[in-house]
């Protein structure tokens, strides 16, 4: 008999050999590199732990030939076998480490990609807020390199976040986007969570007769790719939409669909799921022997298959018919069953029993013992006996003192330690009332500030500005009407430079004191001018996001103290970072206002930062302090920006509307 691979296609065995065989002639160079994570990429799925071995060798001989992108894929690979264990905490801190090192060797196709992955992880994790804030991150990237295969994959997980989220308006629309995407990339894989989160999103928006049209092309995708979890998964919602809208006779039909499908495919789950179905609809149709008819199938099913929650489930709707049909003992031998599974119940009976039997054992053991005492030395134990409640009566005298004493000291300490406590709460609510106090009189000082800058940049543009522009007029309508010798005009013409460049200079103190742009266009746009601006200078590569600013809810002060907070950070880099690239990310979420600057530069020591005599790092505190925000600064100095860490600045902003 011949045996092997009838089919002809190639098996993962068989690719393996393939690798190994190319690995064993390999020198130890960048290409051996990817041979092992191409190998490790084929273990992955069937032997995990081979494939993390292999990620791993990749990544130590990427770092000994310096090569980056074997280094950020070996640390990403690796995360991402670790995430599928669940140690998720050592796979985020990998891919935290591909980041970086991305990031300083401006790898930026390798750094969209390991954003991407990491969202995935905070999402697995259940930390929604940092999966999107790296999903954003990645699509950012992939946008500007119009890379719409990985876009399509970003724009449906983020849409599955947003489901959980609650905020079913994005996800609705970036589903779309990912749909799309995956429809012209012809990824299905896209498509299929595209549409599944369209369909939950639909089903939030009260739109169940568009998520049944979704879930039915999902159904025929999924079917096509063979994809059965989702096939089954989508028919039993398309199956609940029409039990919700009280369609009975349709949730019938699509669960004998449910049931056929899933006994063709032998899907355990799916022909549990849709015996639950049919007894939906006996039960809502009042047929309640074939309602138990469906449901002794369904218990059966998950006794087979180990299923407890399903079980547990299925004795439950069980228990339901009984009642309604007045079999009280038949319900309550459901509902114990659904309640412990009986499992339980028999195990706690077999630990109480054994129990009581060791403790009746002891006491007859004991009672022989002590009835033949009794036999032979009963004189003296009438002795012992009186003497024995002598001294239990003084112990008893001895301990009600001692009791009382503890209890009189235990009332003390309380009274005690009640009177510290409510000191203390006095102590604290008086800190808490001067820094309130403290934070409304700087909330006045910028308040003052702002307005005072405003004013005087008015003054300066409006009043000396046109003064000065005036004058220039003047002069210039003068020069033209007047005969002077060259000396003359030569000195003329240098005065005009002279009141130019104070033009210009006045123009520049008015700006700095309160950017036009702030003042007539709001926040966004008046941070992302200054970044252009940088940008275009050539100091730095400067790159400005934003997500969700909305500037009319921003009052004036506190849209001018982010400015400052942010112009203060990005002069900071061009004075001391040496950097080559650096980042600002302004996102917007509810209330909240989340600001990231970033830099690749040479890095500097935080623990030295509260010894600083600058003005700047105080100024930058008070002002993130007076919109009660928090500030987290990473960084490590190096020798020079090769060696440099770099600097990452987070400032967190819980109302910035307040």
């Amino acid at each position: 008999m011949i045996t092997g691979n009838v089919s002809g296609q190639p098996t993962w065995e068989q690719g393996r050999d393939s690798l190994l065989r190319v690995l064993s002639h390999s020198k130890e160079d960048s290409n051996a590199a990817m041979t092992m994570i191409y190998l490790g990429a084929e273990y992955e799925y069937n032997q995990p732990d081979s494939g993390l071995y292999y990620f791993k060798r990749a990544f130590d001989l990427s770092m000994r030939v310096h090569y980056v992108r074997g280094i950020v894929n070996g640390l990403s690979l690796q995360a991402g076998v670790l995430a599928d264990r669940n140690e998720f905490d050592t796979a985020i801190a990998l891919d935290s480490e591909a980041i970086v090192i991305s990031r300083k060797a401006n790898y930026q196709k390798g750094l969209a990609s390991v954003y991407n992955n990491i969202a995935l992880l905070y999402d697995n994790k259940g930390d929604l807020v940092h999966s999107v804030d790296y999903y954003l991150r990645a699509i950012g990237m992939n946008e500007q390199f119009n890379d719409d295969p990985r876009l399509a994959t970003g724009y449906s997980n983020i849409a599955g976040v947003y489901v959980h989220l609650q905020e079913y308006g994005k996800a609705y629309t970036y589903s779309l986007k990912g749909i799309a995407l995956g429809r012209k990339c012809q990824d299905k894989n896209a498509m299929e969570s595209g549409y599944l989160n369209l369909s939950a999103a639909l089903i939030k928006l009260n739109r169940e007769d568009s998520a049944l049209i979704v879930l039915k092309d999902l159904v025929a995708l999924a079917m096509a790719s063979r994809d059965n979890d989702i096939v089954v998964g989508s028919m039993d919602n398309i199956c609940a939409i029409y039990g919700d809208k009280g369609q009975w006779e349709l949730e019938k039909e699509n669960a004998m669909t449910l049931l056929e499908f899933a006994r063709s495919a032998r899907e355990e789950r799916g022909i549990f799921l849709g015996e639950i179905r049919m007894f939906d609809y006996y039960w809502w149709t009042k047929d309640y022997a074939k309602a138990m008819g469906d449901i002794q199938e369904a218990i059966g099913r998950a006794k087979s298959e180990g299923l407890k929650k399903n079980l547990q489930n299925a004795y439950q709707k069980a228990a339901m018919v009984e009642l309604v049909q007045g079999n009280v003992k038949a319900y309550n031998r459901y509902k114990v069953m659904s309640d412990s599974l009986n499992e339980l119940l028999l195990s706690d009976r077999i630990v109480k029993n054994t129990q009581e039997l060791e403790a009746r054992y002891s006491l007859n053991k004991k009672q022989a013992e002590i009835d033949d005492l009794e036999k032979q030395q009963r004189i003296q134990q009438l002795v012992l006996r009186q003497q024995y409640l002598t001294i239990a009566i003084l112990v008893g005298v001895v301990a009600v003192v001692i009791l009382v004493a503890i209890l009189y000291r235990r009332n003390y300490l309380q009274k005690k330690k009640l009177l510290i406590a409510d000191a203390m709460l006095q102590q604290q609510r008086i800190t808490e009332l001067e820094k309130e106090r403290q934070l409304l009189a700087a909330e006045k000082v910028l308040q003052g500030q702002v307005e005072e800058r405003s004013r005087l940049a008015r003054d300066l543009h409006d009043g000396l500005g046109s003064i000065l522009s005036g004058a220039k007029y003047f002069f210039t309508n003068m020069k033209d009407n007047l005969i002077i010798s060259p000396e003359t005009a030569a000195a003329f013409e240098r005065g005009m430079g002279m009141l130019d460049k104070s033009i210009h200079e006045l123009r520049r103190v008015a700006h700095n004191m309160m950017p036009e742009a702030l003042i007539k266009f709001g926040l966004d746009s008046a941070l992302r001018d200054f970044c252009q601006s940088i940008d275009q200078s050539g100091a730095v590569k400067l790159t400005y996001l934003s997500y969700d600013i909305d500037e009319s809810t921003i009052p004036e002060a506190r849209a001018a103290a982010v400015y400052r907070i942010v112009q203060e950070l990005v002069n900071n880099i061009l004075k001391h970072a040496e950097a080559r690239t650096a980042l600002v990310q302004v996102i917007r979420k509810g209330a909240a206002l989340s600001i990231a600057v970033e830099d690749d530069g040479k890095g500097f020591e935080i623990a030295a930062l509260p010894d600083s005599k600058g003005i700047g790092y105080l100024n930058l505190k008070n002002r993130v302090a007076w919109l009660n925000g928090t500030i987290d600064i990473q960084s490590e100095a190096g020798k020079g920006i090769e060696a440099g860490k770099g600097t990452s600045v987070n400032i967190e902003i819980p109302n910035i509307s307040a």
